[in-house]
């Protein structure tokens, strides 16, 4: 049982990486888009839609991984 949730936790971890990093992706490209002499505001409007929904995503990453963390009484590591 515990091997299950400390795959899970392990899985929850990965996942939340991945997703930090394309919502620093995303910001980095949203502030090269406002950095131009006329920033296309579709691009913009496009760009901040996704990192909101990569935000929310966390959000709901961090939820289960307390969750499983706290069912299987792992040791919470750094998020």
């Amino acid at each position: 049982m515990k091997n299950d949730v400390r795959l899970k936790v392990f899985s929850l971890e990965a996942r939340l990486a991945k997703l930090r990093s394309k919502h620093g992706t995303l910001k980095a490209l949203i502030a090269r888009e406002l950095k131009r002499p006329v920033p296309c505001s579709v691009t913009l409007q496009t760009l901040k839609r996704q990192r909101l929904r990569i935000k929310d995503e966390m959000v709901r990453c961090v939820s289960r991984l307390q969750g499983a963390r706290s069912s299987g009484r792992l040791q919470e590591r750094s998020v």
